[in-house]
Parts: C-alpha cells; structure tokens; sequence
C-alpha cells in the first residue's frame, strides 16, 4: 500500500488587493492633502504627522 495521501493540497487564498495598512495610509493621506487645500497653514504640520503614522506603521508590520 501507499503511504501518500490521496487528498488534493488545498489552493492558497487570494491575498486582498489592499491591506488594512495601505487603506490607512491612503485615508490618511487623501484627509491630510483635503485639509491642506482648505487650510495651507496646516500643511507643513499635518505632512509631518502624516510621515510619522507611516513610520509608524511601517514599523509595526516589520
């Protein structure tokens, strides 16, 4: 008798398109750049905020 088994490997999953990190980091920036073309004077602070959650995030998916 054989030793292998007779079951088919299962397919793998597909992956999503976007992960929930990549929609963050779109949300993110889309909201920024809206809130900069209403108010330039928050561009320069809301870009570094932006920057700093992408590091962040970075960080926490390695």
């Amino acid at each position: 008798m054989s030793t292998r088994s007779t079951r088919r490997p299962r397919a793998r999953e597909p992956r999503p398109l976007l992960t929930t990190r990549t929609l963050l980091i779109l949300t993110l920036a889309a909201g920024s750049a809206g809130i900069a073309a209403a108010f330039p004077d928050t561009a320069v602070p809301l870009t570094l905020a932006a920057t700093v959650i992408t590091l962040l995030a970075q960080i926490v998916r390695d």
